[in-house]
């Protein structure tokens, strides 16, 4: 478990420090100062979160899930920041209820709202959810707070998203470690999907992952 910790620090030090990521520190802090200011109702996904918590040891973009009431507020937001809108809508596999991929300076920002992925003959729809948040509090001059989607509603994601990218799969594995070195903080998700059209093998992994964490 310490591990875990340890990457996490290293990671957040080399996120403020380092050049390499300088300019979407830049982009992150503006976007949750404007966030908060905007009251915009979030949480932040995939692999900028996986690296917030020291599962993995980089990240390339960011991932914001965010409430459908808070869309609006999002796009005034990424308008006056100057934000660029590059695409929106589904591909076929992620068929989100609003999907927007805007471009601030060189920074990739994903915006989603009702998160859903269509793969294994299946489909899995994960909206924000203010009760499954969790918030990491780093400092770089003034605490900052960063609200994070839920390591339960990440394995169901990436699990789903192996079906249509298979290199998702090494990140549900490093996903699925993470939770059996831990106790389950919201095994009420995993319960809820149980009774889902899930595919068979990802409820094995459910199962699994709720007897260990037990």
């Amino acid at each position: 478990m310490l591990e875990y910790n340890y990457q996490s620090e290293a990671n957040i030090s080399s996120l403020l420090e380092d050049l390499e990521y300088k300019e979407r520190k830049e982009a992150l802090l503006i976007i949750l100062k404007e966030f908060k200011n905007n009251e915009v109702k979030y949480g932040v996904a995939c692999s900028f979160n996986l690296f917030l918590l020291g599962i993995t040891d980089e990240f390339h973009d960011f991932d914001f899930i965010v409430d459908i009431d808070s869309i609006s507020s999002v796009k005034k937001v990424m308008k006056e920041l100057g934000a660029k809108l590059v695409d929106s809508g589904g591909n076929g596999v992620c068929e989100s209820d609003i999907y927007l991929h805007y471009q601030l300076g060189r920074v990739d920002i994903d915006i989603i709202s009702g998160f859903r992925i269509l793969t294994f003959g299946t489909s899995i729809h994960y909206k924000y959810n203010s009760d499954e948040i969790n918030t990491l509090i780093i400092y770089e001059d003034e605490k900052i707070e960063i609200p994070l989607i839920t390591v339960e509603a990440l394995f169901l994601l990436y699990a789903m998203m192996e079906g249509w990218q298979p290199k998702r799969r090494y990140k549900r594995i490093l996903i699925e470690k993470y939770l059996e070195d831990r106790s389950l903080e919201y095994p009420e998700i995993f319960r809820e999907f149980l009774n889902s059209s899930l595919p068979g093998w990802i409820k094995r992994e459910i199962r699994k992952l709720l007897v260990l964490t037990n």
